[in-house]
């Protein structure tokens, strides 16, 4: 009776060092995938929450297998969860440079944007590239656009199509001598208006300003529209 009793708390023992193995490969898991997603994605107020609901969701899930499965199947599903959690926070291929859009429609209405300029770039002729999208009714909008690049006062004629398209927009070679950032404030002229003629301006939250950037002399293609200085 002593051997037989000694033989089930052996067995008893051993079980529960196995399930304790387990229920802390579940803890490491957990823990791995949430760093994990930290280092695929940002901070933001909403990596935040999907990190705390990751976390509500997997412990929920854990409990629930523990209970019905065992700690293996416990580990199972865990490891699981935290590898569908990190393969949802991969970017997607062939993803939209932008994710937001603004509307321009008040000439008092300015667009800022920082850019830096590396070093040997731009050769001339240098321009600024804007992606954006004119809405008018007629042939031409009823607005212009102007601004100004390092304080320096510009103002552009387009020949504006419709649809998505990037506006390249020439800059003078005394705005960007001995410049290592160009502070570039864009607005509208003429008379634009909030129900007809107006310009979307694409924007992406990762970049956190305005699609535009600083190239040399961009090539031409179907969505470009090149503008002249005036």
């Amino acid at each position: 009776m002593v051997a037989v009793a000694s033989a089930s708390q052996r067995r008893r023992v051993g079980t529960r060092r196995a399930g304790l193995g387990w229920s802390v490969a579940a803890a490491a898991a957990l823990v791995v995938g949430l760093g994990s997603r930290l280092a695929i994605g940002s901070v933001g107020v909403g990596d935040r929450s999907a990190l705390v609901m990751a976390t509500l969701l997997t412990i929920g899930a854990w409990l629930a297998a523990r209970l019905l499965g065992g700690p293996r199947t416990a580990f199972v599903v865990t490891l699981g969860l935290m590898a569908l959690f990190n393969v949802a926070a991969l970017a997607p291929r062939n993803a939209p440079e932008y994710d937001d859009v603004e509307a321009a429609y008040r000439t008092d209405q300015v667009l800022t944007a920082q850019l830096p300029v590396p070093s040997g770039v731009p050769q001339p002729p240098a321009m600024l590239t804007l992606l954006a999208e004119p809405r008018f009714p007629a042939a031409q909008p009823t607005f212009g656009l102007a601004g100004e690049v390092n304080g320096t006062p510009l103002g552009w004629q387009c020949a504006f199509a419709r649809g998505i398209q990037r506006l390249a927009l020439p800059l003078p070679q005394s705005a960007l001598s001995s410049a290592s950032t160009l502070d570039v404030r864009l607005h509208l002229t003429g008379s634009p208006s909030r129900e007809t003629d107006y310009l979307l301006v694409y924007t992406s939250s990762r970049r956190g300003a305005l699609q535009v950037s600083l190239e040399s002399a961009p090539n031409p293609d179907r969505t470009s529209t090149f503008c002249s200085l005036e």
